[in-house]
């Protein structure tokens, strides 16, 4: 019942976001009233940019686990993306795609279900620095001229650089509180935790600074991919008959996933295309109507991998209910 409430609200929420971005859309100009205007070439090669961001995220996965000492092949580690994809952008049950993605593999591998989770955890983590360095390599120079725009722009920008400032920071903190001379002074004088999982979790970790080349892999993989990512929006707004230039699309699309990422929507619909809006308006100067029909057809480019992972998880092989997922990652979070 829990879980019904809240899919209500958040769904509640994804219609408020929605209309609030499009509040500022005059329908009788805008391409969204006008389908058959699209330009569907670019559009093709939206959808080809996601399916590519899908492969590279199947390679940071497959390289992380590979750390761990957990042999899946590419191929299945691609099948695992799509099918964490189909259940982040559909919000199936309220179960999120790491949730799906870890039942899948400790059912695969029963006897490492903590080096999983660890896997799955660290691949967030190098996401999540990869995005950071993007952001602050595609921002470097130009921090005041970006805050000078508008309030909502400038407000934006400034928690960005704190967000991302922050999860570079944390990621690395959390990399030397693992490192064993470290760990070992932390817990001193008989402050070692009596929770098995809490004493293995750290030796886990520690096996990514170890095995630093795959690590160095994932993040370089990671750092190539999400380019490629927010190419399929420069590509969505070239098909929307925008004529911006990628760079603008490239500063933006850091924050604007970022924001989306918060729990405020389903699959951040509505937050991306508000704040999408925001920035393309400031930056470039474009219009409402394009900006958000930009955000809602990259959006699109990439819920067409997110069926195909559908298809995949009705296969014999990975089809399970959800309801099973969720008891089973629960459990999980409490085993050795």
């Amino acid at each position: 019942m829990k879980k019904v409430l809240l899919f209500l609200l958040k769904l509640v929420l994804t219609i408020s976001c929605l209309a609030w971005a499009l509040n500022g859309v005059e329908w009788k100009d805008s391409i969204l009233s006008r389908p058959g205007d699209l330009d569907w070439q670019w559009i093709f090669w939206g959808v080809v940019a996601a399916g590519l961001t899908i492969f590279l995220t199947g390679v940071r996965l497959w390289v992380l686990l590979a750390a761990q000492g957990i042999k899946i092949s590419l191929w299945r580690a691609n099948e695992l993306t799509l099918i964490g994809n189909l259940f982040n952008l559909a919000a199936v049950g309220g179960v999120g795609g790491d949730a799906a993605r870890i039942f899948l593999l400790i059912r695969d591998h029963p006897e490492r279900k903590l080096a999983v989770t660890v896997a799955v955890v660290f691949d967030h983590l190098i996401g999540l620095a990869a995005m950071s360095l993007v952001f602050f390599a595609l921002t470097a120079g130009r921090f005041d001229a970006l805050a000078s725009q508008s309030v909502e722009t400038k407000v934006i920008m400034r928690f960005s650089w704190v967000f991302f400032g922050g999860g570079l920071a944390l990621t690395i903190l959390m990399m030397l509180a693992a490192y064993p001379p470290i760990h070992a002074r932390i817990h001193a004088r008989g402050r070692n935790t009596k929770i098995a999982f809490m004493k293995q979790m750290p030796l886990l970790l520690d096996l990514f600074r170890k095995e630093w080349k795959y690590a160095l892999t994932a993040l370089v993989a990671a750092v190539v991919m999400l380019p490629v990512y927010y190419g399929s929006f420069w590509f969505s707004a070239k098909a929307a008959g925008s004529s911006v230039d990628a760079g603008p699309v490239l500063i933006s699309m850091p924050v604007v996933d970022m924001m989306a990422a918060m729990p405020l929507s389903i699959a951040g619909v509505g937050v991306r295309e508000k704040v999408f809006e925001t920035l393309m308006s400031d930056l470039t100067g474009m219009d409402p109507g394009t900006a958000v029909a930009a955000s809602l057809i990259g959006f699109c480019c990439t819920l067409v991998w997110a069926a195909l992972g559908g298809l995949l998880f009705l296969r014999p092989s990975d089809r399970v209910s959800v309801k099973e997922i969720g008891e089973s990652t629960a459990e999980s979070d409490g085993s050795n």
